[in-house]
C-alpha cells in the first residue's frame, strides 16, 4: 500500500498549495473550475482550509500509527467524494467525476490492505454520506436559465463572491 499512498500524497501536496495559494492567484475559482457568481461553487474560504487540510493528510499518511494512516485515508475517501459531488452539482460533465473517484478507489484499497474488506466497504460508504451532506451545505449550485437558484441554494455557510 505504500505506493498508493505515495501517490496520494504527491497530488495532495501540489493540489494544497494550489488551494492555498487560492486567495493571492485565484487559480482554482477563476481558472481550474470556473465558479463563482451565476457559476455557482464552493465559499470563498473553502480552498486554502481544504489546502492545509490535504498538507496534514499528506503527512498522516506516512506516520506510524496505524489509526492516522486509517483516518486520513477516510479523509481521503470523503474529500475526494465531495469532489465528485462538488462537479455534479455544478453540472460539469459527468467524466470530471472521475479524477477523484479515482482516489476514493486508492483510499479503499489502502484500507482494504490494511483491514477487512467489509471495514474498508463501511467506511468508504460512511464517507461518501459525509460527502454528500457537506458538499449539500458548501456547494452552491448554478444559477438557472430563468435567473434564479436551481432548486436549492447551499448558502448555509456563506454566499458566493462574484
Amino acid at each position: 500500500d505504500f505506493a498508493l499512498r505515495v501517490c496520494e500524497s504527491t497530488a495532495f501536496c501540489i493540489h494544497a498549495i494550489l488551494a492555498i495559494t487560492e486567495p493571492c492567484t485565484g487559480c482554482l475559482r477563476r481558472y481550474a473550475f470556473r465558479e463563482g457568481g451565476d457559476k455557482g461553487g464552493m465559499p470563498h474560504w473553502f480552498w486554502p482550509i481544504a489546502g492545509v487540510l490535504l498538507l496534514i493528510v499528506a503527512a498522516a499518511n506516512f506516520s506510524r500509527n496505524e489509526i492516522a494512516i486509517f483516518a486520513a485515508q477516510a479523509y481521503i475517501a470523503a474529500f475526494h467524494s465531495g469532489a465528485v459531488f462538488y462537479h455534479l452539482i455544478l453540472g460539469h460533465h459527468p467524466a470530471t467525476g472521475c479524477a477523484p473517484g479515482f482516489f476514493v478507489v486508492m483510499a479503499f484499497f489502502v484500507m482494504w490492505i490494511r483491514t477487512a474488506v467489509w471495514v474498508a466497504l463501511i467506511v468508504t460508504f460512511v464517507s461518501i454520506l459525509v460527502a454528500k451532506g457537506l458538499s449539500s451545505c458548501l456547494v452552491t449550485p448554478p444559477a438557472s436559465k430563468d435567473g434564479g437558484r436551481n432548486t436549492r441554494d447551499s448558502y448555509l455557510l456563506g454566499r458566493m463572491e462574484a
